[in-house]
């Protein structure tokens, strides 16, 4: 992942924990590693949310995000 890399959220992701469990909003983020997690941006200006990159990465191959560019 670059800098400016970007992701389509394309089926559901959920994030938080148990008790405050969400799903994300469908569509394309931002993408910003730090660390062990990765922080997703809404480019609408909406939420922003992150995934410990085992989960992020575990989404991609499930293709529930797909990265773009």
């Amino acid at each position: 992942m670059t800098a400016n890399s970007k992701a389509i959220v394309k089926d559901a992701v959920f994030y938080g924990a148990s008790s405050n469990c969400r799903r994300a909003p469908l569509g394309e983020y931002t993408v910003n590693k730090r660390c062990d997690c990765v922080l997703l941006c809404s480019c609408n200006g909406g939420k922003a949310f992150s995934l410990s990159l085992d989960s992020f990465l575990q989404h991609l191959t499930e293709g529930r995000i797909a990265l773009v560019g």
